[in-house]
């Protein structure tokens, strides 16, 4: 949603009745803006028709972490135990709220559930949501706490040296918290749920939303676990071939194994299956198809982030009835989008993008 759009839309939301004419004195433009503005409210899901019925239910709940990273880079070799010149630079980052701002730039409508403290990083957090249209209404606020952050030292040549992780705070995504979203989580189409969620977090979930399809995002093997035990609660599940590993409790090496933890996945429960094979591209079956895909790249620039993309391309996809290969290259085509981008969400991240990134390719 654009800062017009959001004007518009607040006067809509406080008086539904209100005339066209009468939106365009309030904010200065024409009344032919203002129906291009209603108009796209509308594409975008916020207000579902005619006579300006606002839709305050999100087709979209990503519930996970969100944090700060803070990177040092020497400007030479380090010397231990003593200060060295060099760079420090910060980005937003966290999975939950990544998998988010790649929805937005996607133009989906989503909302965001995650911790914040009271502190500056806090802050930045916010400022994005507003700046990207992440609604984060429904976000824990602890005042006297500090914002999940990240901080890691490399050397000159760009090789992690140390790291400190300080990310308590989303351990209070408790399920006291959780209860009281239930109702709000449960009118989404989709809900995301990030694996770095406490495991009793990710159960409770599980156990208590009964319409929303729960996509599971694993993170990590160790952090896929948290989700094992309740594997047949998830409509879609993407893991990279390690952490089907563990999930299945098996080896997999060859093509044949592959497909065999996806059907494995699939006798569990779960009706869309993505494997990521890094470099080798995906696997995904979901009963009807079983297709293998290479990558759309073959330069990479930055690595980080393309995960995110992907899971968000899934919901964008699975939103938009995409399936077989067109459903699997969508998702290709946000990653690759996102290993071409220095950053970790990719400022020209959008589906017209990931389009022209799929003919291309």
């Amino acid at each position: 949603m654009t800062e017009r759009e959001r004007e518009v839309f607040n006067l809509i939301e406080k008086d539904p009745l209100i005339s066209q004419v009468e939106l365009a004195a309030m904010l200065g433009i024409t009344r032919a803006s203002v129906g291009v503005h209603i108009s796209n409210l509308m594409k975008k899901g916020f207000i579902k028709g005619k006579g300006y019925i606002t839709n305050t239910e999100h087709p979209i709940t990503v519930i996970g972490g969100a944090n700060v990273d803070y990177q040092g880079k020497s400007d030479r070799t380090m010397i231990m135990a003593d200060s060295n010149p060099g760079k420090i630079n910060h980005a937003l980052g966290g999975v939950g709220r990544n998998i988010a701002e790649n929805l937005s730039m996607l133009e989906v409508p989503v909302r965001l559930i995650t911790a914040m403290g009271g502190d500056a990083e806090a802050s930045m957090v916010r400022d994005n949501a507003v700046l990207r249209g992440i609604d984060i209404e429904d976000c824990l606020i602890l005042a006297n706490e500090r914002t999940s952050t990240y901080l890691y030292v490399l050397d000159h040549l760009g090789d992690m040296v140390t790291a400190v992780s300080d990310m308590s705070i989303t351990s209070r995504l408790n399920e006291d918290f959780l209860r009281t979203k239930l109702m709000k989580i449960d009118k989404s189409a989709y809900t995301v749920i990030d694996a770095n969620l406490p495991e009793e977090s990710i159960h409770f979930l599980v156990r208590h939303l009964q319409n929303t399809k729960l996509i599971f995002d694993t993170v990590s093997t160790t952090k896929a676990l948290r989700g094992k035990a309740v594997l047949d609660g998830f409509y879609g599940i993407k893991p990279n071939l390690l952490e089907a590993e563990v999930l299945l409790d098996r080896k997999i090496h060859t093509d044949k194994d592959i497909e065999l933890a996806g059907q494995a996945f699939l006798d569990m429960g779960i009706k869309k299956v993505f494997i990521t094979l890094g470099k080798k591209g995906v696997y995904f079956t979901d009963g009807e198809d079983s297709i293998f895909r290479s990558s759309k790249v073959s330069e990479v620039v930055n690595v980080t982030g393309a995960g995110d993309a992907f899971t968000a391309a899934m919901v964008y996809a699975l939103q938009h009835q995409l399936k077989g290969l067109d459903f699997v290259d969508f998702c290709l085509g946000a990653s690759g989008v996102t290993v071409l981008s220095k950053d970790t969400i990719a400022r020209n991240l959008s589906v017209d993008n990931i389009m022209k990134m799929i003919k291309e390719c």
